[in-house]
């Protein structure tokens, strides 16, 4: 575990191989922890039952990246998960992000720190040298940066699942998602607790232990492209998100616990060709 802090902010983050998350979902530098600012959790563990192979035992900002490579492995052959690994193809089915995939080769890891700022660098030979660093910026901020030199070419996707649980309260009407535009989309299903506002998405009754909500594809309504902003309120407590990669579009996914809104990513280079990407998070209370 590491831990980072100034007199207002507390961050505590793990590095691969801890044991904390061994699921093969999400990308396993900067998985968080906590998120503690000026003595409210906004992050935490937002899950009841806790499992290291769970596919979702993260908190916080949690990223995970598009499989490379999976459609065209056979059975037994391996595919990329970058922040991962080389994971094998069980069988002819379908890619499932839920499913624990054997890993096949796990890759090489260096994590430093100093300061106000932590280092992760995944080199896994062949296939792609990934480096994020996470930063506490002054008492209020957070920025995540990264550098993805892949080896081989890249065609993929990246989103930022953001569990914030905003005080572990139960995400009801005082929980507010907002964006500087009209959003857009299309519900899985027909709810009677939320809907799309003039700038945002408002819950109408609390949602109950065992229900969820989705939205799969937020855009901007009228348009095309959308900034990388977007914030979550629940009361004084708002977390300011902004990134400076285009979204392509935004899902958003709630239970009792938490609402996420996840911005998504393209990914595309040539063998050698250095992307770089950088998300901003500022705390207000």
């Amino acid at each position: 575990m590491i831990l980072l802090q100034t007199e207002l902010m507390r961050l505590l983050l793990h590095v691969p191989g801890d044991g904390f998350y061994r699921g093969t979902r999400f990308d396993a530098s900067g998985v968080f922890d906590s998120v503690l600012f000026k003595g409210l959790e906004l992050c935490g563990r937002w899950f009841t039952a806790y499992d290291p192979f769970m596919h979702d035992a993260v908190c916080g900002p949690a990223e995970e990246f598009s499989p490379v490579g999976y459609d065209q492995a056979a059975p037994g052959g391996t595919f990329l998960k970058i922040g991962v690994g080389l994971l094998k193809r069980p069988s002819a089915d379908a890619y499932d992000r839920f499913h624990l995939y054997e890993v096949a080769d796990p890759g090489v890891w260096d994590v430093s720190a100093k300061e106000c700022t932590v280092r992760y660098r995944h080199i896994l030979d062949g296939w792609y040298d990934y480096i994020k660093v996470i930063t506490l910026d002054g008492d209020s901020g957070i920025t995540i940066s990264h550098e993805l030199t892949p080896r081989i070419a890249l065609d993929a996707e990246v989103y930022n699942h953001n569990f914030f649980t905003l005080g572990r309260m139960e995400v009801g009407p005082s929980r507010h998602l907002d964006f500087p535009f009209a959003p857009a989309g299309d519900w899985r299903a027909q709810y009677d607790s939320v809907a799309f506002t003039g700038s945002g998405v408002r819950f109408s009754r609390q949602i109950q232990p065992g229900e969820s909500v989705y939205t799969g594809n937020i855009h901007t309504a009228g348009g095309s492209g959308m900034p990388y902003s977007m914030s979550l309120r629940e009361g004084s407590a708002c977390v300011r998100i902004s990134g400076d990669a285009p979204v392509t579009r935004t899902v958003l996914w709630a239970n009792h616990r938490i609402a996420c809104l996840e911005p998504y990513n393209s990914l595309q280079a040539v063998s050698g060709q250095i992307l770089r990407w950088t998300i901003k998070y500022s705390f207000e209370l």
